[in-house]
């Protein structure tokens, strides 16, 4: 009798019970820890405030390891099911909060006529280590120290005088660069806007007030040499970014007022608007309410306490290195741009000042970024950045008479129009004059 043999199915390889299980809770964590990054209050540490914003900026990419912590979860319910679930429940926190605000903001870019491109969403990072040297000029000299700036001036042509745009870089007044954010300067030039990229001097050796007197001195120079680089003086706005902003509002809000002079002797520092994207707006409140209060630097900054001591009132020093104290009727037109979930800059600053324009009747746009935290453009092609630029450009096509376009904006389109929070009516000149102590 001859005994055949029972042909066997083949079985699929299995991971191990223990490897899958730390597959789906290394799946969880992960996907956990980046919605908490996006969603979250954190504590001031430097290293973990830049990679939530970073985080942040490209929340999109949360989608992936979202998509595959589901799949780990799908596959290892049965044998698995607590760490399954907890792995579901993460990937479906970090895929909301990767998708959410796109959604925000898709509204916002709706209201400015300039739908977003999720095409570009990965078009680069606005930021450059060092200045180009090639393109750096002095603008004064203070002490031993060179004031500089970056020339992006577009070429001279008769009878033509462009528009131009003094930018202020950031970096929590005691660091940062001219030439930081290229992409900004590049693209204010394709836009007919010709850029003068300024640095000043930084903390802890200097003030906040000698910082918005370098700014005031390189606006004066560049006014004196606008025959030089073929720009029209009158068409002329002062931008900047986090602390730049901060510093661009408080010169251009204290133009013709004494107690903050130009680091230099100037003629005219004033300015046809003004534009902060992320910039503080109260100084007191900023550093009570952060971990600046926690910062040696920042008593340096100001030049002493909040307190008065002594008889010595160095609080005027915070009034006049805060835009929201400064506020006056015929202060430059202004353009604010804060993202809702800011964690450096509370977006209560820009809604304060916003509310002070708009109670004094002053020019102003407030547009409020959904979702962006601190330094969103940075994401060049980011939600954030794309919003900005659309506002930017109608409030340029106003500033500039028609001549900056793109990004959708009407051609002389009033700023005041889209998603605005302290709107108020615009006007195009302003008459300098003495802020309020």
């Amino acid at each position: 009798m001859t005994c055949a043999k029972t042909p066997t199915t083949p079985t699929r390889p299995r991971v191990p019970r223990t490897l899958s299980r730390v597959l789906l809770v290394t799946a969880a964590l992960l996907n956990a820890a980046l919605a908490v990054l996006v969603a979250a209050p954190l504590p001031r540490i430097s290293l973990l405030v830049l990679v939530a914003a970073a985080v942040t900026s490209w929340g999109l990419v949360l989608a992936l390891p979202a998509a595959l912590g589901l799949a780990a979860a799908m596959a290892g319910g049965r044998r698995h099911p607590w760490s399954a679930g907890f792995a579901a429940l993460s990937a479906f926190a970090a895929l909301v909060y990767g998708v959410m605000p796109y959604a925000a903001a898709h509204g916002t870019a709706d209201d400015y006529g300039q739908p977003l491109d999720p095409a570009a969403y990965f078009e680069g990072v606005n930021y450059a280590k060092a200045p180009d040297g090639d393109r750096t000029r002095s603008y004064a000299r203070t002490g031993k120290r060179r004031g500089k700036l970056d020339l992006w001036t577009l070429p001279k042509r008769d009878g033509v005088r462009h528009p131009a745009v003094v930018w202020v870089h950031g970096g929590g007044w005691n660091k940062g660069h001219r030439g930081q954010t290229p992409e900004w300067n590049r693209w204010f030039n394709e836009r007919g806007w010709s850029v003068f990229d300024i640095d000043y001097r930084l903390a802890p050796r200097v003030t906040q007030l000698d910082q918005i007197g370098d700014v005031k001195c390189a606006v004066g120079w560049v006014r004196r040499h606008a025959r030089v680089y073929g720009i029209d003086p009158d068409r002329l706005v002062l931008a900047g970014s986090s602390a730049g902003g901060n510093l661009a509002l408080a010169a251009a809000y204290t133009e013709g007022d004494d107690r903050v002079p130009a680091s230099c002797a100037v003629r005219d520092s004033s300015v046809s608007g003004v534009i902060s994207l992320y910039g503080p707006t109260d100084m007191r409140r900023l550093i009570a309410g952060t971990a600046l209060r926690r910062d040696p630097m920042i008593p340096r900054l100001m030049g002493g306490s909040a307190k008065k001591r002594g008889g010595v009132t160095v609080p005027a020093r915070y009034r006049l290195g805060s835009p929201a104290k400064l506020v006056r009727t015929d202060v430059p037109p202004t353009l604010l741009l804060h993202g809702s979930a800011d964690r450096a800059v509370p977006v209560a600053q820009a809604r304060e000042l916003a509310r002070r324009l708009k109670t004094a009747g002053a020019p102003a746009t407030y547009v409020e970024l959904p979702w962006a935290d601190h330094c969103f453009d940075v994401n060049w092609g980011g939600w954030g950045s794309q919003i900005a630029r659309s506002a930017i450009s109608r409030f340029l096509s106003v500033r500039g008479d028609g001549s900056a376009q793109g990004d959708g904006s009407a051609q002389g389109e009033d700023s005041t129009q889209g998603p605005v929070r302290g709107e108020a009516t615009e006007t195009d000149r302003h008459s300098p004059g003495k802020a309020p102590a």
